[in-house]
This record gives C-alpha cells, structure tokens and sequence, in this order.
C-alpha cells in the first residue's frame, strides 16, 4: 500500500502544492490551535510533511522542526524550500511508520499527524501511528491529528464520479466502510484511503493514550464546496474564514467538514 501512496504523491507533487490554496481552511484552523498551545522554540515533529508549506508557516513563528514524508518527490521540493533553514532539525524520506525518528529517544512537544490518517485502511495501522507519537511526545505534548470524513468523499465522488452510485463497490461501500474500489478510488486524485466518522476519532485517540481536547471541522459548512469560498471577494473570504475558525467545534460544522482536526494531549502522570 504504501509505494502506491508514494507513487501518487511522486505523481501528484505540484498539485499537492497548490492543494493548500485551493482548500484554505485548513492551515488557519490549526494555526488557531497551535497559537492556543505552542510556544516559540517549541520541537514539532512533522510526520508525512508533504512539501512542507506547513512547515514553513511554524518556522516562520519560532518553531523546530523534524520532517517526514514517504514521496521522496515531495522531500526534494522540502529541500529546496527549507533545507538551509536554522529551524530545521532533520528532513528524512520514509514511511511514517517505519521512520528512524520511532527509533530516537528525542521527546517533542508537539507531534503532527495530519496524512497518514486517511491513508492507513486498517484501525491497526491508525493506531500504531498514534501510539508511536504518544511514545515520542514530552508529558504533556500535543499531537495535531487530521482525518477525512465520509461526508467529504461522498460529496467529492458525487462531483467527480456520480456513476459509483451503481456498483456495490462504490458509494454503498464507502458509506458502510470508508473505502470502496468504484467510486473516490476510480478518481485520479485520491489512493489508498480510508474515511471516517466523525464519532469515530475520539475513541481512537483515547484508545491510543491521549486525552481529546479538540475536535474541529477544518472547513465546516464549505466542505468539499470550496468554489463557493473561491468565488467571494476578498473582504467576504475574510468575514467568512473568521466565522469557520470562530465556529470549527459546532457538531454542525464537524459534520459538514471534509477534514477533521484533533487535537489531543499526552498526560502527565505522576
């Protein structure tokens, strides 16, 4: 599964360059956590960085970063952005779940887990990850966690492949198990994925050791709507960009999301 994934983003790489633009909520949803718990100088290990636009924007507020990605097309563009930043601490092409940094004592204060998600079919493997980042955060560490929704693909498909309706392997099976095989899949844009519920990721964050504190629908009601964001002017964008952010924790927003943003927190024990 996993050179499949790294086949798509080698292919994919400019357009998941740009995807951040096309999908703006995004990155200013999570900066309104980040800005709630980190501090500058604060060591973020970033797992699956893609091409590091994240990145960047973290640097840019104080913040060290370790960085991963299993496309080794998206870790030469991270280089050639960011490779003689002072902020970074390491740049490394790898699965997440098989990158050396597992086998490091290091302790971060944040880790982000913001791909891997919807690309590990298996509830094995999306726990593994999180375990893995639990054992790698300081005692009170914060992991930023995203997740695709059902109701997002199921949007997107009807966008983009309104035929997966008919066949058992399409729609119906995406609904009951968050894949499917003739529908998000037979698209060009998406591989290996699977997609979630959003009653679904609490329990797997506790399930993983860490205490939910945040869940948030990145986009809220604009969805996989974004022509309707795209198409306002710029004063409107903003008026509505600062409602999504004001608004990200409504069950109605989580429910109209494409992405899911979870922020969850290491415990301090005793």
């Amino acid at each position: 599964m996993h050179n499949d994934v790294r086949k798509y983003y080698n292919k994919h790489v400019e357009e998941e360059d740009r995807r951040l633009d096309n999908h703006p909520f995004e990155i200013p949803v999570m900066m309104h956590f980040v800005d709630r718990y980190l501090k500058k100088g604060d060591h973020i290990f970033d797992v699956a960085c893609g091409t590091g636009r994240i990145a960047n924007l973290l640097m840019e507020k104080g913040y060290y970063m370790g960085l991963n990605d299993i496309s080794d097309k998206n870790i030469e563009l991270v280089k050639q952005r960011s490779g003689d930043d002072p902020n970074i601490l390491f740049i490394e092409c790898a699965d997440a779940l098989d990158t050396k940094t597992w086998d490091h004592e290091k302790k971060w204060d944040a880790v982000l887990i913001l791909g891997p998600m919807y690309h590990m079919i298996s509830k094995e493997k999306r726990l593994k990850v999180l375990k893995l980042a639990g054992e790698h955060l300081k005692p009170g560490g914060y992991l930023f966690t995203s997740f695709m929704t059902r109701v997002g693909a199921l949007v997107y498909g009807i966008k983009n492949n309104p035929k997966g309706i008919l066949y058992p392997d399409g729609a119906g099976k995406l609904w009951e198990t968050g894949t499917d095989d003739r529908f998000v899949e037979a698209t060009e844009w998406f591989t290996n994925a699977y997609f979630s519920h959003p009653e679904e990721v609490n329990p797997l964050i506790e399930q993983a050791g860490f205490q939910p504190l945040h869940l948030a629908g990145a986009e809220g009601v604009f969805g996989e709507r974004f022509e309707l964001y795209h198409q306002l002017e710029d004063h409107l964008k903003q008026a509505w960009m600062d409602f999504i952010v004001t608004h990200c924790e409504d069950p109605h927003m989580v429910n109209n999301a494409k992405h899911l943003l979870s922020v969850s927190k290491m415990p301090v024990t005793d």
